[in-house]
C-alpha cells in the first residue's frame, strides 16, 4: 500500500451542515496497469478534515502499459455543523494539498 499523490479535488456546490457531500479526487496512481485505487481515510478534526487517498501495486509478471489515473474517485462526506472547513489531502511527501470550503 502507497499514498497517491492527489493533484486536485473538486467539491459539490454548497455543502449543507448535515448533508453528504462529494469530494472528487485527480491524480495519477501508477505508470502501469499494476497500480490501482484502495482506498481513502478519512478523518475529522474540528475544522479539518484530513483525507488520505490509498494506492496499492499487485505483483504480476506482465503489468500492461497504461498509466492508471485517479479519476474522480469519491469521499462522501458529512460535517455536522456549518461553517469553514479546511480539506487536506495528505501527499506522500507529507505535505497537504488544502481547500478550504463554507458549509452552509
Amino acid at each position: 500500500m502507497f499514498l497517491i499523490k492527489v493533484d486536485s479535488i473538486q467539491v459539490s456546490n454548497a455543502p449543507v451542515a448535515n448533508s453528504p457531500f462529494d469530494i472528487s479526487f485527480y491524480g495519477t496512481i501508477g505508470g502501469d496497469g499494476c497500480y490501482s485505487f484502495s482506498s481513502f481515510n478519512v478523518q475529522q478534526d474540528n475544522s479539518n478534515i484530513i483525507i488520505e487517498a490509498w494506492g496499492r501495486v499487485d505483483k504480476a509478471t506482465i503489468c500492461p502499459t497504461v498509466i492508471i489515473y485517479l479519476t474522480g474517485h469519491k469521499v462522501i462526506h458529512i460535517v455536522q455543523t456549518p461553517g469553514t472547513y479546511l480539506i487536506k489531502i495528505r501527499q506522500p511527501d507529507n505535505s497537504y494539498l488544502e481547500k478550504q470550503i463554507a458549509v452552509k
